[in-house]
């Protein structure tokens, strides 16, 4: 072992005792578990796998990288290179932001409501969805893999995340099929024959203001272009909430991911615009972080 706390590739170590070396060596919180994670992704085990089997030297190698990279600082999701998000093993790097718990409580909402909307309308014809800001391709990816009968259109005015989303597409497997990508600023990339056909318009948007503080490893790694909206931070929310209104078809329903500290003036917002059903729902902290909002008669 060499004087840095990583391995030497001519090393004879169990990964049980790389797990606890690494545990060790990690400066983080919860490192633990962040060390059981880096040496199942280098080793392939899994549950109650072989933990005494003997490290190969590639493995060590790519097992010091791998530690290297998260000593900077750099988000254990994108050391990985994957992050589960509900039924989802999606693919993640710094072109997109890093799938959250309050995005995956968003989607069990937009889930929820796309059931009870083909149970209400009695109907064979596909929901039409749009994941607008789609970034990884979470929400879009997973209400096509877990809803029956919704046709999906997932957009991004990122070049690079739209290929991320593509990546995470390939592997849905057939419920991919009913899933269309575009590039392109936010309405601008769905087609026009779809104004007025949207039965959901879901979007987790920039929402954070350009001078609120964040966490460094989250102003440092993830792109900011995913995470500011402008000077007051409600500059997306507001235009979503204006525009949705025109894609949206007649009993359509509107879904925003927003800060807690926003969701009381972005309702009103939504009542001043006409919406009806104007809710906010709480996430697993129980905050205010969902405004859903029938479409304006």
């Amino acid at each position: 072992m060499v004087g840095t706390g990583l391995f030497s590739t001519d090393a004879s170590l169990s990964w049980k005792e790389l797990l606890a070396e690494t545990a060790r060596n990690l400066s983080v919180d919860n490192a633990e578990l962040e060390a059981k994670w880096i040496i199942e992704e280098v080793s392939g085990i899994t549950g109650q796998g072989d933990y005494l089997e003997k490290a190969k030297p590639i493995q060590l190698d790519r097992l010091n990288r791998l530690i290297e990279r998260r000593l900077t600082g750099e988000p254990l999701q994108y050391v990985l290179g994957r992050w589960q998000f509900r039924e989802l093993d999606m693919f993640v790097d710094k072109r997109v932001l890093i799938p959250r718990p309050e995005t995956e409580v968003l989607v069990g909402y937009v889930i929820e409501e796309c059931r009870n909307k083909k149970v209400e309308f009695e109907t064979q014809m596909d929901l039409n969805v749009a994941d607008l800001g789609c970034g990884s391709g979470a929400i879009g990816l997973s209400i096509a893999a877990e809803v029956e009968g919704v046709s999906v259109w997932c957009s991004d005015i990122s070049e690079e995340a739209v290929s991320v989303t593509r990546a995470n597409l390939a592997g849905l497997g057939m419920a991919g099929q009913k899933v269309s990508i575009s590039q392109g600023f936010w309405f601008d990339a769905l087609p026009e024959e779809l104004l007025g056909k949207f039965d959901v318009i879901v979007s987790n948007p920039p929402y954070i203001g350009n001078e609120e503080e964040l966490p460094l490893e989250v102003s440092e790694w993830e792109p900011s272009s995913s995470l500011r909206a402008g000077p007051l931070g409600t500059e997306n929310l507001s235009f979503l909430l204006r525009k949705s209104i025109e894609w949206l078809a007649s009993d359509g329903t509107l879904f925003l991911e927003l800060s807690p500290m926003q969701a009381d003036e972005m309702a009103q917002e939504a009542r001043y615009l006409g919406y009806r059903e104007v809710k906010l729902r709480l996430d697993l902290a129980e905050k205010e972080r969902v405004l859903v909002a029938k479409k304006p008669l």
